[in-house]
């Protein structure tokens, strides 16, 4: 449910004046005058931090590709930094935000650019709407299990997204790196994607400790049992040194498969695997031997 929050009218014509300065006046000044206003705490450990450099939002608008018809949804908006901007590109901007207090600067902001719509909440319990693109500089504290609902629940052309520069390198990780992981999984599997560029810590305030990489995914067509592939990553790529047939063991633990009956149906070159050797189609063949045996 969305609430009204009353203002002076002063405020608000004060708010709309600096909204539509936004791109000529320094973003820092911009943003430290909003959050101060609106009672905003920006938190570090949830990864709350908003972009103050041009350049970097030009980046994400250019990679975006928006078309005047396209319904774009923004997961964490913030006080508005990118909203407003793609509600001048495209044909409606879905905003999904938690903070309350930056709800009321949102709602504020669609006051005047009618094209966007405010859903207030969790963005990893929520049901998303039909979209086009995803274009978002996502909080670092719900980045990777936002990108798992992405991948596996959501129907869109492209997304253009914001992550931990050591988070992104995992998209690229071949099998056999150390960033191989179970995000390199799902990224072969199910995307395309493409690195836009890596940004320092002064683009944002607060400074984040790490340098932020924004990323290009295309989603690829694919028939795959994700729910259960998922489980299968989570256990194996917790014990990524290990060989299959060891790491198996306590996957069957949890599943309460049969360890023995299970390794009689695999191929035995890859029990004899490590779990960071072991290639995309590899998971999806086990993952398939697996949903047999259940």
């Amino acid at each position: 449910m969305l609430y009204f929050y009353k203002t002076t009218y002063n405020k608000i014509n004060r708010f709309f004046i600096r909204r539509e300065k936004i791109l000529e006046e320094d973003l820092l000044k911009w943003t430290l005058r909003i959050i101060k206003e609106y009672n905003i705490k920006p938190k570090r450990r949830l990864g709350q931090n908003y972009i103050i450099n041009k350049e970097m939002i030009n980046s994400i608008l250019e990679a975006a590709e928006i078309e005047p018809d396209d319904i774009i949804l923004e997961i964490g908006a913030g006080i508005g930094t990118l909203t407003i901007r793609l509600s001048k590109l495209a044909k409606k901007v879905i905003v999904i935000e938690k903070d309350k207090n930056a709800i009321k600067v949102l709602l504020k902001i669609s006051e005047k650019e009618k094209n966007i719509e405010i859903i207030e909440g969790d963005a990893l319990k929520i049901n998303f709407p039909p979209i086009d693109k995803i274009v978002s500089n996502l909080p670092f504290s719900i980045s990777t299990p936002i990108t798992f609902k992405i991948l596996s629940e959501v129907d869109f052309k492209l997304a253009v997204l914001t992550y931990q520069k050591e988070v992104a390198n995992r998209f690229f990780a071949k099998v056999g790196d150390r960033d191989y992981s179970r995000l390199s999984v799902a990224m072969s599997l199910m995307a395309e994607v493409e690195k836009v560029g890596d940004f320092p810590p002064d683009c944002f305030y607060p400074k984040p400790k790490v340098f932020t990489t924004v990323v290009k995914i295309r989603k690829k067509k694919h028939n795959i049992d994700w729910s259960n592939l998922e489980d299968i990553l989570k256990i194996l790529f917790s014990q990524r040194r290990r060989k299959l047939k060891v790491a198996l063991n306590t996957y069957c633990k949890i599943s309460k498969m049969n360890y023995n009956e299970l390794l009689g149906i695999i191929d035995k070159e890859l029990l004899e695997k490590r779990i960071f050797e072991i290639k995309p189609e590899e998971f999806i063949y086990l993952s398939n031997i697996i949903k047999k045996g259940k």
